[in-house]
């Protein structure tokens, strides 16, 4: 294990002054840390790790220094076009340095969603001849790991990677703090006690489909699809179950999953869905991955999505609110979007789903009759 504090100052030392990516719970510390830190150092927290990429390509381009973007394997794959067709070195041959949380590694348990890539995330590398590091405890190798990566990387204008491990970076607190009536689950518990119980709900990725679960453990599962990995796909999953069915659909989102992949809500406002419901239930953070910050401070999102074709938005921010809200969805045709201020946290007993993910969608589809 490593401190956030030690594993920075090996960048430092090494003159790394760039930091970009998408936080996730093995990273969440360092995260933490520059956010606390951040005279010493330059930091972007990205909506997608394409878009880190990208920007870790223009600030190459700008300084010639090299980068650092960090990222969850499971987000790899968002990095994987401009990772081939701009910083390549038959493209741009562009440097940077990667740091990857290897997800659902062999041998370790993990959740579902993560076996897949964690199989082949060292196979894809090699695809690519980018060479790596898997960090072991050594603090020593990972020096000269660093020390390494960097040096390959501005000598072969190409990227390094190191891999870490979940738990590997001690833990550092975060300094982003969120003020609002509700917590997540509470907005959701009273989303789903005031809608038609006909309603079909689909969850985006983390504790949103955690809690959804835990809620219906009594009653069943099968009006839910709990979208368990691909972040920021939740509202267009629901956006295809819409074109496909009467039932109301709500899609239980979040700022950081919104923000992932925006364009989505522009597609579903030209088709406007008139049974599609969108709630996005806004604490300003990825509180899966322990709470860093969203850029969705200043962000008038249902200004945007009445922008993009949507044809009601509004946002709440007291349970008594939300349930004026819902009540007056169920009276009107969507598409509609409405924020929901959340506090951060869940509690300490928050437990994953406990059903095969295969027989929830099983169930899920017998519900809609297919």
């Amino acid at each position: 294990m490593i401190t956030s504090e030690k594993l920075f100052s090996f960048f430092a030392d090494a003159g790394i002054k760039f930091f970009t990516g998408v936080s996730d719970s093995c990273f969440a510390p360092l995260v933490n840390y520059l956010q606390a830190h951040e005279k010493e150092c330059e930091h972007i927290i990205a909506t997608n790790e394409g878009e880190a990429l990208a920007i870790s390509a223009g600030y190459h381009l700008s300084t010639g220094e090299i980068p650092v973007v960090y990222l969850q394997n499971d987000g790899f794959l968002n990095l994987m076009n401009p990772l081939t067709s701009l910083v390549d070195k038959y493209v741009y041959s562009i440097p940077t340095l990667l740091l990857i949380s290897w997800r659902g590694a062999p041998k370790r348990k993990d959740a579902g969603q993560h076996k897949r890539i964690g199989e082949i995330i060292s196979d894809l590398l090699d695809l690519l001849d980018i060479p790596y590091h898997v960090y072991d405890g050594d603090n020593n190798k990972l020096r000269g790991a660093i020390d390494k990566g960097i040096s390959r990387a501005k000598k072969e204008n190409m990227p390094y990677a190191i891999l870490f491990f979940k738990g590997d970076i001690e833990s550092y607190p975060c300094p982003h703090d969120v003020d609002a009536e509700m917590s997540r689950e509470e907005a959701i518990n009273t989303i789903l006690n005031n809608t038609d119980e006909e309603a079909i709900f689909v969850s985006t990725t983390g504790k949103t489909s955690r809690e959804l679960f835990e809620y219906r453990e009594k009653e069943g599962h099968e009006k839910d699809f709990l979208n368990v990995g691909a972040m920021g796909y939740a509202n267009a999953i629901g956006f295809g179950l819409a074109l496909n069915t009467n039932k109301k659909i709500f899609v239980l989102d979040g700022d950081g999953a919104v923000l992932m992949h925006m364009g989505n809500i522009a597609t579903i406002g030209h088709y406007k869905p008139r049974n599609y419901y969108h709630i996005l239930l806004n604490n300003f953070a990825y509180d899966s991955t322990g709470g860093q910050p969203t850029v969705a401070t200043n962000i008038k999102f249902c200004e945007i999505a009445k922008a993009v074709g949507y044809s009601y938005a509004a946002e709440v921010k007291t349970r008594a609110e939300l349930v004026d809200e819902i009540k007056h969805l169920n009276t009107i045709a969507g598409p509609a979007f409405i924020v929901v201020y959340v506090k951060k946290g869940s509690r300490s007993d928050l437990g994953r789903p406990t059903v095969p993910l295969i027989e929830l969608k099983r169930k899920f589809m017998g519900f809609l009759g297919v």
